[in-house]
């Protein structure tokens, strides 16, 4: 009988240029964005990789007003270099990556997950309104010895500038 591991990653808004977390603002620039609460990896295998659920993961920007020649960039960064989770092995938070595809206009980039620095998933066109994009996440086989069934979580910060 094998064991489930149940992964996931909650998320933290770090808002860099713009001040606040959800509704970011300044005298010259605002803008709302949504993103989901966290991904769960539901590892039926440990020795195969694992798509993450939700997919797609949507992240949305709303009611942008920036700069005309302003473009909001949003990257990511793993808050601990493991997950956290049952027994004494530890899945390396570089394990998870990642594929954004961009939805009417901007670019999105693809990236595994790192605890030593922002990675970017994603930038709009200049002075954009409102943008989105979808990430599709993957967990790389978590297979290691000693590693222990159960709930394994990691804590991400986003970073969203507009500059």
């Amino acid at each position: 009988m094998r064991r489930r591991l149940l992964i996931a990653l909650a998320a933290l808004v770090c808002v860099t240029g713009l001040a606040g977390s959800a509704l970011a603002q300044s005298s010259t620039r605002q803008l709302t964005i949504a993103i989901p609460p966290g991904v769960s990896f539901n590892v039926v295998n440990p020795a195969v990789s694992t798509a993450g659920n939700p997919n797609p993961f949507r992240v949305t920007i709303t009611n942008s007003s920036v700069r005309a020649s302003d473009k909001v960039y949003v990257s990511i960064k793993a808050e601990t270099v493991n997950f956290s989770g049952p027994g004494t092995t530890r899945i390396p938070a570089s394990k998870v990556s990642w594929a954004a595809n961009a939805i009417g206009g901007g670019q999105g980039t693809a990236g595994t997950l790192s605890s030593a620095a922002y990675s970017q998933v994603y930038q709009t066109n200049a002075n954009p309104k409102d943008a989105a994009f979808d990430m599709s996440w993957t967990l790389a086989s978590p297979a290691a010895p000693g590693l222990t069934s159960g709930n394994h979580s990691l804590t991400v910060r986003w970073r969203i500038e507009a500059f």
